[in-house]
């Protein structure tokens, strides 16, 4: 499992600032599923969390 970090900017809103959001995830993938429908995303980090049950 790995911790994915991303800047995000919000689909609908013109004037949105950067977020920063973060999850836990088996891949990239699933990780970007989480919040693609909301932001467009930019991975900054994948980080390997040890001791998350699966």
């Amino acid at each position: 499992m790995f911790k994915f970090k991303f800047a995000a900017i919000c689909r609908t809103d013109k004037k949105s600032h950067i977020h920063h959001l973060s999850t836990i995830a088996s891949s990239e993938r699933e990780a970007r599923r989480q919040f693609a429908s909301r932001f467009v995303l930019v991975l900054s980090a994948r980080i390997r969390v040890s001791g998350v049950a699966a």
